[in-house]
């Protein structure tokens, strides 16, 4: 048990050997029965006792803003879920469902299944359709438009809706592949093909990621048109997944790491250059593979 009478300088002296440094007091301490404000990496705690932090570490309980607090601690563990998630409802306890908004759309998810690693997903969706759909429009680029039937990856079916032949039925499984238009590519070849390159031309050098099928000669397709455009190539990195689903979700990843910082070649055009980035991003990249 602390002892009575300790002045602020005694206090905090005390809380900093406890903890290490890693609790820090941040409100002006007055006793030991006085409430006092301390902070720790995830944010400031409210203790209704000054002495509360010298018999327990505080938690999430305490936090003034909990649901800050505990996305920080999301972010600690977990970074890359974290980054997908914006909290649309204040958090209660580690057991009740929160309200987050992806990209995709308004899902509900258990702060504890999120701490250990379960990703929100179609199925935590508040509308799953919604949510498909907006999947789809973003892995085509919003070149075609979708009305979902059935949510079900395995069995389930979706109309693509082509501006060239309007609607058609497909299988999700089939258009989750990025196959696009049945009608339009009859001999598609799946992309499963990440890379990383280096392009260069007497004008100007910068870096590109993408994803692409190998040809039979086990040459990245995509690299004949950067050829066509006067670039030389250096590959940096190519893997084939074993599913496109995969190769898609690595470039999704990886393409959030540029989009705040894109370079924009002077050969094409700006909707096609989402993917290009400068030597100061190299290293993160790579790292990231």
């Amino acid at each position: 048990m602390p002892r009575k009478g300790l002045n602020e300088a005694e206090y905090k002296a005390k809380v900093d050997e406890l903890y290490n440094g890693e609790i820090e007091v941040v409100g002006h301490y007055k006793s030991l029965t006085q409430p006092i404000l301390v902070k720790d990496k995830y944010g400031v705690l409210s203790l209704p006792l000054a002495k509360q932090v010298l018999n327990n570490r505080p938690g999430i309980k305490a936090a003034l803003n909990q649901t800050e607090y505990f996305m920080n601690q999301l972010r600690e563990v977990h970074s890359e879920i974290a980054e997908q998630l914006t909290p649309a409802s204040e958090y209660q306890t580690m057991k009740t469902k929160m309200l987050f908004q992806t990209r995709f759309g308004l899902v509900s998810a258990v702060p504890d299944a999120l701490i250990h690693g379960h990703c929100p997903n179609v199925r935590s969706a508040v509308d799953r359709k919604d949510y498909m759909r907006n999947q789809l429009l973003y892995l085509y680029d919003n070149k075609y438009d979708f009305k979902i039937i059935s949510t079900d990856r395995h069995v389930g079916k979706c109309i693509l809706i082509c501006p060239i032949h309007g609607e058609v039925e497909v299988d999700n499984d089939y258009i989750f592949e990025g196959c696009g238009c049945p009608k339009c590519n009859t001999n598609w070849e799946k992309s499963d093909t990440l890379y990383v390159i280096k392009l260069s031309n007497s004008d100007e050098t910068f870096y590109k990621l993408g994803i692409t099928h190998l040809n039979e000669n086990g040459i990245p397709r995509r690299y004949k048109d950067y050829k066509n455009l006067g670039f030389e190539i250096e590959q940096l990195y190519l893997h084939t997944f074993d599913t496109y689903q995969e190769c898609f979700d690595k470039e999704f990843k990886l393409k959030q790491l540029i989009k705040p910082h894109l370079y924009q070649p002077k050969t094409w055009a700006n909707n096609s250059s989402t993917e290009c980035f400068g030597v100061e991003l190299l290293e993160i990249i790579i790292n990231n593979l």
